[in-house]
């Protein structure tokens, strides 16, 4: 009966938030008369925010310390948009696919006005990305996908999900395992009786990026698990020397005693800083470096395209629409983007874009790592943010990850721990 008097105390707006976050997994593998629910999120939430309006005609909203900087996110997209020379059509699309993360990452701070919400919230953010790894983790044990994602002679598939592909996969995990652990180490120290199902959505979590056998998250992933192990203190950080003595042990040769297909793959992995620049045929007979080879190709084009209009790029969405015109060494085929978040947002939407896109994490990441120094549960999640931040964020690195609606569940995170400072109260940190 308690849940049931927090669902209806529950504002309508906040339901539309929790669905755009629940849907983000869902993306177009399950479609509603052949909308995909991310649309059908869109469409939702903006209608909540209207009887939200309707409902409370004299509601203020909150100020909000990031808000300047999703304004000046918003204007660099329509900036980009309106000069892009390869059209502005794809420009709409990706200026609503960015609204909705921004706006999500709004109201997760200013909708909230009691610790139930918050619960909610942490809910939905842990049960979405959890049900997501366990299908994964089903489809890897039996095999499933394309012969492309085998792993070796194991029978066992890379993890991909209901989202397609490995990388992408773990880009969202990436977003979502800090929170896990953080409420995981929260609920243990308190012996809550859900204790259980926190460890067993981390463990999900873990094993699904393991499997992806993506090697960009894999670094981002460890990144963000030093980054929280610092922000704990105490011995934490001497074991943070540790971790990183033993990581760059592995990268620089260490890998050769791992047995495979774990230490091919990490050795693998210093291949993406170092690929040589030789043409597509040529790649073709060296199967071990073709991969490192063809992500440098597509980073190149890239930044050819951001060359070719370096103050508001080529236009949002325009990667692959412009990339023959930038191709080279045989490499005619667009992989649909950089392999890199920050060479793609310079490319697609120029400097402008770009120092609105790093000025956007950084006051993200400023509230969240001002939270750190609170006690409870509250510092959990605000250390558990600056984890999601930084892995995200080295991950990308890597890969763009700015697709397939994964910035709204990040940003959700993110704003959490602003959240959670401004509205739980001692007393309510106490409580499961």
């Amino acid at each position: 009966m308690r849940w049931l008097s927090v669902v209806v105390a529950t504002p309508v707006i906040m339901w539309g938030v929790l669905y755009a976050i629940a849907a983000v997994p869902m993306q177009d593998y399950l479609m509603v008369a052949g909308i995909s629910h991310s649309q059908l999120a869109t469409v939702l939430l903006v209608a909540t925010i209207g009887m939200h309006v309707l409902i409370r005609r004299q509601h203020v909203w909150r100020s909000d310390e990031t808000m300047g900087a999703r304004l000046i996110m918003v204007i660099a997209l329509c900036l980009a948009t309106g000069f892009a020379g390869a059209g502005w059509r794809s420009g709409v699309d990706e200026i609503r696919r960015w609204g909705l993360a921004l706006l999500v990452g709004y109201l997760v701070y200013v909708v909230p006005q009691q610790w139930n919400h918050v619960r909610l919230l942490i809910v939905v953010l842990l049960v979405a990305p959890s049900l997501e790894a366990v299908f994964a983790l089903v489809q890897s044990m039996r095999g499933i996908g394309p012969a492309a994602f085998a792993i070796g002679t194991t029978g066992v598939t890379r993890a991909f999900g209901t989202i397609g592909q490995p990388n992408s996969f773990a880009g969202y995990l990436n977003g979502a395992w800090p929170l896990a652990l953080g409420m995981s180490v929260w609920a243990w120290q308190q012996r809550y009786w859900w204790r259980w199902l926190a460890v067993g959505a981390l463990l999900c979590m873990i094993a699904g990026l393991a499997l992806s056998f993506s090697r960009g998250a894999w670094i981002g992933a460890l990144a963000g698990l030093l980054v929280m192990m610092w922000l704990c203190g105490g011995r934490w950080r001497t074991a943070v020397a540790a971790v990183v003595l033993s990581a760059v042990l592995v990268l620089v040769g260490g890998w050769q005693y791992i047995p495979a297909p774990l230490g091919p793959r990490l050795g693998s992995a210093t291949q993406i800083l170092s690929a040589p620049d030789i043409r597509r045929d040529d790649a073709q007979q060296r199967p071990a470096v073709y991969a490192a080879v063809e992500r440098a190709a597509q980073f190149k084009a890239g930044f050819a395209m951001w060359q070719m209009a370096p103050l508001t790029g080529v236009g949002p969405g325009s990667y692959s629409r412009v990339y023959p015109s930038v191709a080279y060494n045989g490499w005619w085929i667009s992989r649909g983007h950089a392999h890199n978040a920050y060479m793609q947002v310079a490319a697609e939407l120029g400097i402008i874009g770009l120092g609105a896109y790093l000025w956007l994490w950084v006051v993200q990441v400023r509230r969240a790592w001002r939270a750190t120094t609170s006690h409870g549960v509250v510092g959990w999640i605000a250390i558990a943010a600056c984890g999601t931040a930084v892995a995200v964020a080295v991950h990308e690195c890597f890969e763009y990850l700015q697709v397939h609606y994964f910035p709204l569940h990040t940003a959700a995170v993110l704003a959490l721990a602003g959240v959670v400072q401004r509205i739980a109260l001692p007393s309510q940190e106490g409580e499961a």
